[in-house]
């Protein structure tokens, strides 16, 4: 994952949906459009760029090497045959902030361009991109689990403050009806969208690789009380296809009546319990 210093930009809306999960209702919304990318990757989130970088505390998985850290080299273990010198997971690395990414081996990969009936590369898209695929059965699932990047910076912040991510953009190649993304917080599922919804609000068809209401740069806003820590993608047939993935941490300072570690301990626990009975 890459970090860049802070710029402005603007971010564009085109349409903004409030979405529930597990029978209860959210104020996390969802808005569609974003910038066209530096490095010739089609979209990306308005808050960063690729090669021109963005506001502080926001990070982005391009799955290009040249766009990745080279202190932490990427992994290559998904990227298909024969573009091991261009595309990696970046996250994948032994930097502080790697990201843990779980999957069946055959049921992710990085490439760049598109094959016929394995992957469509999302529209203006020249440079390597994740996908998902069932491999023409059942359900592929991949998960991208943020801990160690929250813990990391947690431990930066300080005791006092409250870390998480309440923001998510990514660029969705040729939605489909068979796609769909869910965030997690703690296990428990905080919201989803479907690919359906998304088509919809679109006004997209289902699999067109060129519509631009068929590949949408989707953002994601939670509050705080509804930051995830783990996002799943889910495809039930040939390929759901990302790029650009981009996530925004938030602070929020929790006051501490006292001094100790076993009052500070005892406080955010409550906290936390407090939070989670609101919740139900």
């Amino acid at each position: 994952m890459k970090r860049f210093p802070l710029v402005t930009k603007s971010l564009l809306f085109s349409a903004v949906l409030v979405f529930s999960a597990s029978n209860q209702s959210f104020a996390a919304s969802i808005s569609f459009g974003g910038a066209n990318a530096s490095d010739g990757s089609g979209l990306t989130s308005t808050f960063m760029d690729p090669i021109n970088g963005g506001l502080s505390d926001y990070f982005i998985e391009t799955f290009d090497i040249a766009t990745g850290d080279p202190l932490f080299p990427g992994s290559t273990d998904y990227t298909v045959a024969g573009f091991e010198n261009e595309c990696a997971v970046n996250s994948l690395n032994s930097s502080p902030i790697g990201v843990s990414v779980m999957a069946n081996s055959n049921e992710i990969a990085v490439r760049k361009g598109s094959e016929p009936e394995v992957a469509a590369a999302p529209a203006n898209d020249t440079t390597c991109y994740g996908y998902a695929t069932n491999n023409g059965s059942g359900v592929a699932s991949i998960t991208f689990d943020y801990s160690n990047l929250l813990n990391y910076y947690s431990a930066l912040y300080g005791s006092t403050t409250q870390l998480g991510i309440t923001y998510l953009g990514f660029y969705w190649g040729s939605v489909d009806n068979f796609n769909d993304f869910n965030f997690y917080s703690g296990g428990s599922l905080v919201s989803s969208i479907t690919g359906a919804e998304l088509l919809t609000a679109l006004g997209g068809s289902s699999g067109n690789q060129s519509d631009p209401d068929s590949n949408a740069y989707v953002n994601i806003a939670f509050s705080i009380a509804e930051q995830f820590d783990t996002l799943v993608i889910n495809t039930s047939d040939i390929a759901g296809e990302f790029d650009n993935i981009v996530i925004g941490l938030s602070t929020r300072e929790i006051p501490v009546n006292a001094p100790g570690a076993t009052l500070l301990l005892l406080f955010g626990t409550a906290m936390i319990a407090s939070r989670r009975l609101r919740k139900k």
